[in-house]
């Protein structure tokens, strides 16, 4: 395709489907001045605009659970439920958000979301399979990294170049993205099949790091000029340069536990040219190093030649990447986090704001989230507080007949959507509410599966385990690719082998199943009344109350006691705790 019928394909595009916003610089965006909060001036409106009204706000009791599951992914204690509805302040709710966002347990909340964004996973996958037991060092990084609010950008710089930036056990740790992805260990004997399996190892991550901090398919250029956005392929092959240096493997750390970590294994990186329609074996012209013309204010020269090294072309490209006027890397972020926190971003394909990705339902607030992002230091904290203490986040989820009507997608926030915890989520606080959690943080995950090998190959069995060194948070899970964990797979736990920026949720007649018939669900019911005796002793009325503050944060109606002490005389406390753990309430956050 010649650049002048490119050129005028992404034209086309861009007056049916225009993208062009997100490559151009950010805007300086004036705050509207109704409300006291810019994010609901913003939002507000926008309803106004549509004709809508926002939602009144949410209860004490279901704003307390829903910063508790959103901070930290854990329930709250009933006395911090019971405390918070006494004394429902701006103040008081200012506390328990600068509380939650202090807990060691928000790291670990708000790593999983990276680490579906990183394809994080601990096996190599493909037919070997072979299990990565040392790469739990990146995991760890990221849970400190989100606790230590290490700021934004360097965040990202440290997975990109963390080994150049560091000589030490936490660079090596934080490049551990880079490798994070599925690796085929089965080299051919053929130099040029040898050579594709090289270039699809690095067209993985170009794809990766290009989705994951600029929210751009640039893998999509690889076989020829990107079909919607204007990224041609020999930009991308330039693109992916500055990456050639990058292999998989286990590298010694002096100092570091374990000694050996698997992470990136610089090596002198090879001449590139570009791959005629993908194919290794057919060579065009050399490309240098270098980054995409198409973003608005950044030169996509890095100054970078054939021989420059590893260390220096992806210091530069990580210095690209995070320069402080690329829009597309405070825009996408701050999508992200937006997402997290409401359920859909203001752009709702977080990985793509191309052509082919949706155009955001504010463009305001979302220029405005990002300058205000980056002129704050990139600090994540500061960023969630700002977002939930907004009117916006703290609306009920009650639905409006009305509203349904004009927007049934919620798209322009006239309400908190409802939606059901991640399946981690749920088998942490079924844990947590139970009793049974380990706190025990960091270091090599639980195993609950069995390593099953047949020829050269490997297949991971799931089993059930019982101890407390298999009650740690769902995130110190040993998470081979095939070894899928029941509850967690029927819970829409995504696969590591891709990555993962927004999660499918699906309702099923096997999740209501898992949550009544699995044995770790038989375990715990046992394990929470036995809890509920040791806390309130053996009258059924007491145990029930608890049981109702432990697993739904506020005490059972008159109706709702009578029938379910009627429960518990007839068949016992681990019944009624398996019906608990089975209901709407438990497993969805309004």
């Amino acid at each position: 395709m010649s650049l002048a019928c490119f050129a005028q394909g992404v034209g086309i595009l861009a007056a049916a489907n225009p993208a062009k916003w997100a490559f151009e610089p950010l805007r300086k965006v004036a705050v509207p001045t109704e409300e006291k909060h810019p994010i609901d001036g913003f939002v507000r409106q926008r309803l106004a605009t549509a004709g809508l009204t926002p939602s009144e706000p949410a209860t004490p009791k279901a704003m307390v659970r829903r910063l508790h599951y959103d901070l930290i992914g854990l329930p709250p204690r009933p006395e911090v439920v019971l405390a918070f509805e006494r004394n429902p302040t701006s103040d008081a709710y200012l506390k328990l958000v600068d509380e939650l966002l202090a807990s060691p347990s928000y790291g670990e909340r708000w790593a999983r979301h990276w680490l579906d964004v990183a394809r994080y996973g601990e096996s190599n996958g493909f037919e070997y399979n072979e299990p990565r037991r040392n790469a739990w060092p990146y995991r760890d990084w990221v849970i400190k990294a989100f606790n230590n609010d290490m700021p934004y950008d360097e965040f990202v710089r440290m997975q990109l170049a963390g080994d150049v930036l560091k000589s030490d056990q936490e660079g090596a740790a934080a490049v551990g993205f880079l490798v994070a992805g599925m690796h085929n260990t089965v080299l051919p004997a053929n130099i040029v099949l040898k050579q594709q399996a090289r270039a699809d190892e690095l067209g993985e991550m170009v794809g990766v790091v290009g989705q994951s901090f600029l929210g751009l398919t640039i893998q999509c250029a690889r076989c020829h000029d990107h079909k919607v956005d204007p990224i041609s392929t020999e930009e991308y092959y330039s693109f992916a340069a500055a990456f050639n240096g990058v292999h998989h493997g286990e590298r010694q750390v002096e100092g570091a536990n374990p000694p050996k970590l698997f992470t990136v294994k610089a090596g002198k990186p090879a001449v590139m040219r570009v791959h005629l329609r993908g194919n290794a074996g057919t060579l065009g012209d050399e490309v240098l190093p270098g980054a995409l013309s198409a973003v608005r204010g950044l030169s996509a020269n890095l100054n970078l030649t054939s021989a420059t090294p590893d260390a220096d072309r992806r210091r530069a490209i990580a210095d690209w990447i995070t320069h402080r006027t690329n829009p597309l890397f405070n825009r996408v972020i701050v999508n992200r986090i937006w997402h997290w926190h409401f359920g859909r971003g203001l752009v709702s394909t977080p990985s793509d704001f191309g052509s082919s990705g949706t155009r955001p339902s504010h463009p305001e607030l979302i220029d405005w989230l990002a300058g205000w992002f980056r002129d704050n230091g990139y600090q994540l904290k500061a960023l969630h507080q700002l977002i939930v203490t907004s009117a916006t986040y703290r609306q009920s989820a009650r639905a409006n007949a009305t509203a349904l009507k004009m927007d049934r997608d919620n798209r322009l926030l006239w309400r908190f959507s409802p939606r059901r915890v991640e399946g981690e989520v749920l088998r942490d606080s079924l844990l947590f509410v139970s009793g049974a959690l380990n706190p025990q943080q960091g270091g090599p995950g639980f195993e609950d599966v069995k390593e099953i090998h047949f020829n050269a190959g490997r297949y991971y069995h799931p089993i059930v385990r019982e101890g407390s060194e298999f009650d740690r948070r769902t995130i110190y899970r040993f998470t081979p690719r095939g070894g899928r964990d029941s509850l967690l797979d029927g819970f829409d736990c995504p696969d590591p082998s891709t990555t993962t920026p927004a999660r499918t949720v699906t309702t099923t007649p096997l999740q209501a199943l898992s949550l009544r018939n699995s044995p770790f669900i038989w375990r715990l019911a046992k394990r929470l009344a036995k809890r509920l005796e040791d806390e309130v002793g053996e009258d059924p009325a007491a145990q029930v109350e608890q049981a109702w503050m432990l697993c739904l944060g506020r005490i059972p109606d008159n109706d709702e006691r009578q029938r379910a002490v009627g429960l518990v005389r007839e068949h016992g406390m681990p019944a009624l705790a398996r019906i608990l753990f089975n209901s709407g309430e438990f497993v969805v956050i309004e």
